[in-house]
């Protein structure tokens, strides 16, 4: 087997391995997370990939303030630093926390990731099949 087909088969995995997690995680903090005012505080740049995760400063309900950075990154950035936004955190793990809303769930991001994946593990799997024919 060549090394292209192998690579987009663990490319392709990747990709749609990475959309149903971030999906996953959306979807669990849109029915059991902690909705609250927040702030973004900082945005990290993600090497040179022009990605970038927001920092968030929320007050906890139980009085607590937490910065911690959100796992999902965003190409442009739906926010600026200072900007007052709504945030959704995990109340067992504070610092697992999104924007609120359906940029901050990641499902639109997921969902084009997923269709990448599928598409390029797909062509690999059907390029390794025919040459083994």
């Amino acid at each position: 087997m060549s090394i292209v087909p192998l690579f987009g088969i663990v490319f392709g995995a990747v990709f749609i391995g990475t959309s149903v997690r971030v999906i996953t995680v959306g979807q669990w903090l849109r029915r059991h997370g902690t909705r609250v005012p927040g702030v973004v505080v900082r945005l990290r740049r993600s090497g040179g990939h022009r990605v970038y995760y927001p920092t968030l400063r929320f007050r906890t309900l139980q009085g607590f303030v937490v910065e911690t950075e959100s796992d999902l990154g965003f190409n442009p950035s739906p926010v600026r630093v200072g900007q007052q936004v709504m945030v959704v955190y995990d109340p067992e793990r504070p610092q697992r926390v999104r924007l609120d809303g359906a940029v901050g769930s990641g499902v639109l991001h997921s969902v084009l990731f997923l269709i990448v994946g599928a598409v390029v593990l797909v062509v690999s799997l059907v390029f390794t099949a025919s040459s083994w024919l």
